[in-house]
């Protein structure tokens, strides 16, 4: 077959991809990022769009069509066009959307356009393959997916190829078929229709919160709920979470106490309607220790370990790692509570250490028995 010349091959909106890129970014609910954190995951709004333009002919292939060079612009503006829209994060299950870059995968392709039966189409496009040999996260199966074309992916990472099933290999599986935990099956009639993998969420939704009961009736007594202040929104919050700091004896004689090894200070980095939230420590110099508050404004201080090596937050002498290592082997280490994070009906708050009671956990009777890292 001959080839002809791809769209991707000639140009591509880049602004609009980019700015489509970027706000993926920002997206939490129902965005596969969410599912499982993976390093270096591309942006879908990218991938859909150099799938779909390494699929569709570029104007300049058909010259019988595009004879001239302003008639190829106007064709490949009405093709930027399509990726404009198609790289939207809301329109990513548009079905007018999907299916007009379908036509033009289909158009490119050669293959018949009228057909009496959709699942037809569906197959003779699945004679696209896509194949992703090195797939991460999955991004590119997916969208090949999204596009109607038959996805193929493979990593060596276990997590990605867990990923990669969960997103793209067991949705499809399940497609149109009715969920079967029983509180849905209670609630929905025969004449149920079920779309896309919906019957699959609603069983995902349901065994997901049995697990989390079962879950609260074991451990639920250490997560105890908190009285928050006015300044807070008032009423009672869940804590799920103690931050802790490492301490370590100060090399510097002048100060003599313990002292905290912290990367960062912030709790939650600004955003548009919410302010940052950090925890300023406090130096009392007369006892040599040091206190802890949240803080909603002013700057944070620095952190006080890093590559490098640490620093006294009470000096500022540097405080080398072969110091922090030798006080760690002699058990001379330390650890502070900094804060307390609850979750409640205003959502994530973040307190003072003082604020919550500690919950009563005892000491673990296992620890390793292989040898460990030197450092």
């Amino acid at each position: 077959m001959e080839y002809k010349k791809k769209l991707i091959e000639a140009a591509l909106p880049l602004d609009a991809i980019s700015r489509a890129s970027v706000r993926e970014k920002s997206i939490r609910h129902g965005h596969p990022s969410t599912l499982h954190l993976w390093w270096a995951r591309r942006p879908l709004a990218a991938a859909r769009a150099v799938l779909w333009a390494s699929l569709v002919d570029d104007p300049s292939a058909h010259p019988d069509q595009f004879p001239t060079e302003e008639e190829q612009k106007l064709e490949r503006k009405r093709l930027f066009e399509i990726i404009e829209r198609l790289v939207v994060w809301k329109n990513s299950n548009d079905k007018s959307i999907l299916n007009e870059a379908k036509e033009e995968i289909d158009k490119s392709h050669q293959l018949e356009r009228e057909r009496e039966r959709e699942r037809e189409r569906e197959r003779e496009r699945e004679q696209i393959r896509v194949l992703d040999p090195f797939c991460g996260g999955g991004t590119i199966p997916l969208e090949a997916q999204r596009l109607g074309l038959a996805a193929y992916g493979g990593d060596l990472n276990p997590v990605a190829t867990l990923i990669s099933k969960a997103m793209v290999e067991i949705p499809p599986r399940f497609a149109g078929s009715p969920p079967v935990n029983p509180e849905a099956r209670a609630r929905i009639g025969s004449s149920t229709t079920w779309e896309r993998a919906h019957g699959l969420a609603e069983d995902i939704e349901f065994y997901g919160k049995w697990m989390r009961d079962r879950a609260f009736e074991r451990i639920g007594h250490l997560y105890p709920t908190v009285e928050l202040p006015d300044s807070q929104g008032g009423g009672e919050a869940t804590v799920i979470a103690w931050l802790w700091a490492r301490t370590v004896r100060s090399p510097d004689p002048s100060w003599g106490g313990h002292v905290p090894l912290v990367r960062s200070w912030v709790l939650r980095k600004a955003k548009k309607n919410k302010p940052a939230v950090w925890v300023e420590p406090v130096m009392d110099r007369s006892t040599r220790t040091v206190s802890y508050r949240i803080r909603e404004d002013g700057v944070p201080p620095a952190g006080t370990v890093k590559r490098q090596g640490g620093t006294c937050l009470a000096t500022g002498v540097p405080i080398r790692f072969d110091h922090i290592r030798e006080q760690g082997r002699l058990g001379l280490l330390g650890r502070q509570l900094i804060a307390v994070v609850t979750e409640g009906n205003r959502g994530r708050t973040y307190l003072g250490p003082h604020r919550s009671p500690l919950p009563e956990i005892p000491e673990p009777s296992w620890k390793p028995t292989s040898p460990l890292p030197n450092n």
